[in-house]
Formats: structure tokens, C-alpha cells, sequence
């Protein structure tokens, strides 16, 4: 019998992202929007002779209950799941859509509620789980109205964008990493604007696999769909302007964001939507984190823009800081070599056109 594309998913994830043996215990936590996906992966983790426990979160449940907790009570991990954790081989956890930003919790709402994310991920590390984070969890109404696209569809599409070639997106990724070293200079051209800035030393390969080398350095979770190459900026060094572009489903729209930085420092922003949104974004920022923290490069040749996940379409260019964010048609030259032009990886890459 021919398994759903939801089965074939479930079961590549827990085959070649997370290795999953018999006789192993697998933990999956799902909100309730994920409910389905999450039972197909229970099954194909017994179909492959492993032990699965699966653990939901009801949003509504969550909401109400957050909001009537007595202060400083929420967000904690508590013993039983610091147990569970110990004895976990492999994780799956599917995000609920109010973790993307649903308008029913405010920012200090979900800052609370989620305080825990350190102590998860030193209980991770600890026990050197090998766990997904699969991305479509995010995908609610709010996000499929700015996309304009149903909610099943943005779903689906990273799915299929889950059965990438995980090999490619690695080589694709170590590519870039031989290209955009430590101390090398960088010119992003969008649109008219250009930003300048050097590259650090830290550096992060998303490839949708967890690796032996992953857990050593405390990498245990992985996103599906993969991937992308992320290099750290060095701070002082930007200069210059960037047009930034996100979905934010708290917002109902696409952030259209334009920052000019000057010997490291944030001098100017605008949005062509809530100015008001992004100058209290700004100003709730303390000066030293109103920054661009990494730049990262989108590896995934089966994903599409306008689904959810434009940062990790194959040649797209983003950054980590304020928020999560892309520049549309980026060219990348990195110490004079262009490396992406108008959003596409140049000839000699693995995969590239």
C-alpha cells in the first residue's frame, strides 16, 4: 500500500533526520493543530520498532490556563518532563500556530509562557536526544491570510519541501561555508541599497540531520523542512542600508522594513506598514541587540516563496536579529566573489543553475 505523503514525511524524518532505531523511545509533542501528523509519526515510529509516547498541548486549554495562573508560575519544566527527556532517543515536536505569533497572546505573554527553552535544551543536550522541529506547525489562519494561500496548502507544500535531498542541502551548505569565512568582507546589493559588513566566527549548517557532531556541540534539534547556512556578523561592521521582508501573522501583514546602520549602530528605520509596531520594537530593544546577529543563505531547492519559509528557499539571503527576515533578489559578494545574484546561487555550487 502507497503511504500518504504525511506518512512518507513522518517516516523519512524519523529514518534520516533522526536515525531512530528498534527499541528506542520516542517522544512526540504536538499542539493540537498537529494532531494528525503526530499520530502518523507514532505509527511509522512502530512500524520501525521504536517505543513512542505522544504529549498535546490544546491551545485554548493553554491560553486560559496561562492566563489564570497565579505570577511566575508559567514557564517552567517540571521534574516529570526533565525525566522524560532523560530517557528520550529521538524527539518530534510540532509547534502550534500561536507560537508564530497569533494575536491571542502578546509578546510578553508568549516571552513568559516559553521561559523554559534554556532548561529544555539543557535537558536535550544532556541526554543527547536527536530531535525536529517540524516548521508547518506554525502555519496557522493568521499566517495563511497574509500569504493568501489555505492553510492546507502551505502545509503540504512544506512537505514536500521536507523530501529534499538531504545530501545536496549538506553540500550546498559546506560550499558556502568554504566561501564565507571568518574576517571575510561582505556586499549585499538589493534594490539600490548596499550593506557592508565582516563575517564572524561562529557558524551554524542547518542540513535536516542530526549528527553524532551535532549532539557535541549541543546541536539536538533540527528544523524540517531544512535548511539553511548561517554565518555571524561582526557587529561594529555594518554600514549601510537593507530592506528587510517577513511575514508577521501578529501584525496581519509583511513586515517592509528599511534599516540603516552606521559603524555598527541602528541610525534609521522605517516600515512601509506600522511605523508605530517597529518603533516600539526598536525602542523595547536594548542598543547593544538592535543589530543584524548572522546572515544566513537559504539551501532548500524544493521550497517556494510565499509559504511560510521564504529564508530557506535555495539562494534566498536573510538574517537572524530583530526577527527572522529576508532581502528579495539579493546579490551576495563575499570578499568580491559573488556568491548569490538576484536571489540565485551562481554557477559551481552543488545543485545551482
Amino acid at each position: 500500500m502507497a503511504l500518504s505523503l504525511a506518512d512518507r514525511v513522518a517516516r523519512r524524518v524519523l529514518m534520516e533526520s533522526l536515525h531512530v532505531q528498534a527499541r528506542e523511545n520516542v517522544t512526540i509533542e504536538t499542539w493540537d493543530t498537529g494532531l494528525a501528523f503526530a499520530q502518523r509519526t507514532s505509527v511509522q515510529a512502530r512500524r520501525l520498532g521504536a517505543t513512542p509516547v505522544l504529549l498535546l498541548e490544546h491551545e485554548d486549554a493553554f491560553v486560559e490556563g496561562l492566563r489564570a495562573s497565579p505570577k511566575g508560575s508559567s514557564g517552567r519544566m517540571g521534574e516529570h518532563e526533565h525525566a522524560l527527556l532523560s530517557k528520550t532517543d529521538a524527539y518530534v515536536f510540532l509547534p502550534g500556530p500561536l507560537l508564530g505569533g497569533s494575536p491571542r497572546l502578546s509578546p510578553g505573554e508568549v516571552t513568559a509562557a516559553t521561559a523554559y527553552n534554556s532548561s529544555w535544551y539543557g535537558a536535550a543536550k544532556k541526554a543527547r536526544l536527536r530531535g525536529a522541529r517540524m516548521l508547518f506547525g506554525y502555519v496557522g489562519p493568521e499566517l495563511a491570510e497574509i500569504l493568501r494561500k489555505p492553510v492546507r496548502q502551505i502545509i503540504e507544500h512544506q512537505w514536500t519541501a521536507a523530501m529534499v535531498d538531504l545530501r545536496r542541502v549538506r553540500r550546498t551548505g559546506l560550499a558556502l561555508s568554504r566561501r564565507m569565512r571568518a574576517r571575510a568582507k561582505v556586499a549585499l546589493m538589493s534594490g539600490g541599497d548596499i550593506l557592508r559588513f565582516e563575517l564572524g566566527s561562529e557558524e551554524a549548517l542547518e542540513d535536516g540531520i542530526v549528527g553524532n557532531d551535532d549532539l557535541t556541540r549541543g546541536g539536538n534539534m533540527t528544523n524540517v523542512p531544512p535548511g539553511y547556512y548561517a554565518r555571524g556578523i561582526v557587529p561594529s561592521s555594518l554600514d549601510g542600508t537593507v530592506r528587510l521582508f517577513a511575514p508577521v501573522p501578529r501584525l496581519g501583514a509583511i513586515a517592509d522594513l528599511k534599516l540603516e546602520f552606521s559603524k555598527g549602530r541602528l541610525r534609521h528605520w522605517e516600515s512601509d506598514g506600522d511605523q508605530r509596531w517597529l518603533n516600539r520594537l526598536v525602542r523595547d530593544t536594548a542598543k547593544e541587540r538592535r543589530t543584524l546577529g548572522a546572515v544566513a543563505v537559504g539551501l532548500n531547492p524544493a521550497l517556494r516563496n510565499g509559504f511560510g519559509q521564504d529564508r530557506l528557499v535555495e539562494g534566498a539571503v536573510g538574517f537572524f536579529g530583530l526577527f527572522q527576515s529576508t532581502v528579495r533578489s539579493a546579490t551576495l559578494d563575499v570578499d568580491g566573489t559573488t556568491l548569490i545574484r538576484d536571489g540565485r546561487l551562481v554557477s559551481g555550487f552543488p545543485g545551482s543553475s
